[in-house]
């Protein structure tokens, strides 16, 4: 069945209140300040204009730059209802825990859209399982996105944390080896630019 205007009108303003929601989740990252706590809404347009560019620069025959964006726009919506985890040196558990939160939360997201609005629940489904090209450039670039915020901001994040240059420069490797050998693999350039953010990251934050 076809929703009513009204519906239509209800669901829009659903969607102001989710956009309005996420921009309260705030990551462990800082603005360039390394003052401002780094919101989910700053993460996800740094990503989608970041991604966008990249598509373009190195694969612009490959990708489809148009879902290439889409995916950015949506690829941590889950995080209004299951908050952000911050990824550095999270257990196997802390990882299960994530997932099992997060496919809570897109059901909620399914349950609030599918009716009216279903690009919303059926891009961010599209995005989580891989299966495409664009979904897994995006997953790549996306964890280039926090080396490029302790870049500006010189490392606070680590600094406040107490996270020890070895510390740092273990797990980044781990992180790195894992894009190598999985859903990065076939983006070479990523990766490259991947080690040359890390090794700028661990230079402004420790030098």
């Amino acid at each position: 069945m076809t929703p009513s205007k009204e519906e239509y009108r209800d669901g829009l303003v659903a969607i102001g209140k989710l956009v309005f929601d996420f921009a309260k989740v705030y990551r462990v990252t800082y603005h360039d300040d390394g003052h401002t706590p780094e919101s989910d809404t700053d993460h996800t347009v740094m990503l989608s204009v970041v991604a966008c560019s990249l598509a373009e620069a190195f694969y612009k025959e490959e990708l489809d730059r148009g879902l290439v964006a889409q995916f950015a726009i949506v690829h941590d919506l889950v995080e209004v209802y299951a908050g952000d985890v911050n990824s550095f040196g999270l257990t196997k558990e802390g990882k299960v825990e994530k997932e099992h939160r997060e496919k809570r939360a897109l059901y909620m997201i399914e349950d609030a859209f599918v009716n009216v609005y279903p690009w919303i629940p059926r891009t961010i489904r599209e995005y989580e399982r891989l299966d495409t090209k664009e979904a897994r450039f995006v997953k790549s670039v996306d964890k280039m996105m926090a080396k490029i915020t302790h870049i500006l901001n010189k490392g606070k994040a680590y600094k406040e944390k107490r996270i020890s240059k070895e510390e740092v420069e273990r797990e980044l490797a781990k992180q790195i080896e894992t894009m190598q050998t999985t859903y990065t693999k076939e983006f070479p350039v990523i990766v490259s630019l991947m080690k040359v953010l890390v090794e700028e990251s661990i230079k402004k934050t420790y030098d």
